[in-house]
């Protein structure tokens, strides 16, 4: 349940703006930057809310959370559809929505999926948030490969009411889930255990910085490429068609990422797998700047694999430090940075591709670069979660 939730997540409340994004544009008679650029200021109420959502889940539960976060997003979306009504056609109204769907972001993704899956059962916590993410490393290609023709037969307004109608049955979905089988081994009614900065040793002040940096330069380079990957490669090849099949390789090899850590990465030490995996970012963005046909197919499938591994490593890598007690809030404060890159990076990266090709896929190796850098920082810092201490050694 929490697998699938995050392809419903990533799919509707983010990668849908790929597809999405042309038609609001032509409809509010704007670019396509404008838009994105409106959607990056709504995300931000994201990054100011992650702390408190990661609150909500050590006290309420990460399940009631993510059933909000589903049917604020819905509730987005159908005033999305809206837009087309004229009295509705604006950048307010659209501003509105987008907020909505910022929110309901913050409150259903794989933070809170996270939680969830450490608050249920924490000695197993890596085997379940493996299991989590690799569902959602399908997200992005169901939802263009969805999208995009579903767009184009039924228009902006039918096209966000299938994805409103989506976000309310899985909302219903978890809370059937939660009242027959969820029965977390620990519950969060209450905060039991005091998380403030002074409280916190140095290793576990250290972890925070480090992953909240790396977070934040990870989720910048992958939120500008991942809404951009189709102009890119029609940039590069002049072909639609290509353009969108080529932006949907990296999905399916999220996946296969996901695999090879579930069935060879388990006994090793997280932060190491998450090194491997954060150098094949970078590696895969330069064999972009080839140009070629067979080279960006690799590097999609590279970019696909390391952002795969890289999304188990940071969820479990925080549990290293953390427990199940303040996990939440530790994904909150971790998380902030990892939004705020999330927002802006498909703004700024639509702006530097209009100016430079080659500068977008530089500046996007340059943060790949600097991620991975602090990533290995952390094997410095000897986790201290007794839980899983063991695992590390």
């Amino acid at each position: 349940m929490l697998g699938i939730s995050q392809i419903v997540a990533y799919g509707a409340l983010f990668y849908a703006f790929a597809p999405l994004k042309t038609h609001i544009a032509t409809l509010l008679d704007t670019s396509e930057a404008i838009v994105m650029t409106i959607l990056s200021l709504a995300i931000v109420t994201q990054a100011l809310l992650t702390p408190l959502v990661g609150s909500w889940a050590d006290r309420f539960g990460a399940l009631n959370v993510l059933k909000l976060g589903f049917l604020l997003g819905a509730s987005g979306f159908f005033g999305l559809g809206a837009l087309e009504f004229a009295f509705l056609t604006s950048f307010y109204w659209l501003g509105l929505c987008f907020v909505l769907i910022g929110i309901g972001l913050a409150m259903s993704t794989y933070e809170v999926a996270f939680s969830a899956a450490v608050q249920f059962d924490e000695i197993n916590s890596r085997k379940n948030i493996s299991i989590i993410s690799f569902y959602g490393g399908v997200a992005s290609t169901l939802t263009w490969i969805s999208i995009y023709p579903l767009i184009s037969v039924i228009g902006l307004l039918y096209a966000c009411l299938v994805l409103a109608a989506i976000l309310l049955g899985f909302s219903w979905l978890i809370s059937r889930y939660k009242h027959e089988r969820y029965h977390p081994a620990k519950q969060t009614k209450a905060e039991s255990k005091p998380f403030r900065w002074g409280l916190l040793s140095t290793a576990e002040k250290r972890a925070i910085i480090i992953l909240a940096s790396a977070g934040g330069f990870e989720y910048f380079l992958f939120s500008a490429t991942t809404l951009l990957w189709v102009n890119w490669f029609q940039l590069q090849f002049e072909n639609a068609f290509l353009a969108v099949i080529l932006a949907s390789i990296y999905g399916p090899f999220q996946v296969v990422g996901r695999l090879v850590e579930m069935k060879f990465g388990h006994h090793i030490d997280a932060r190491i797998t998450g090194l491997v995996a954060g150098l094949l970012i970078p590696l895969s963005l330069i064999s972009l700047l080839a140009g070629t046909l067979p080279l960006a197919i690799v590097a999609m499938a590279l970019f696909g694999m390391g952002h795969g591994i890289l999304t188990v490593s940071f969820g479990f890598v925080t549990n290293l430090y953390f427990g199940a007690d303040v996990y939440g809030r530790a994904k909150g404060w971790i998380g902030m940075p990892r939004v705020v890159g999330l927002a802006i990076g498909p703004s700024i990266g639509g702006f530097l591709l209009a100016f430079s090709e080659h500068v977008f896929i530089s500046v996007m190796i340059m943060f790949a670069i600097a991620s991975a850098l602090l990533f290995a920082s952390l094997m410095l810092i000897k986790p201290t979660n007794p839980v899983h201490i063991a695992s590390t050694r």
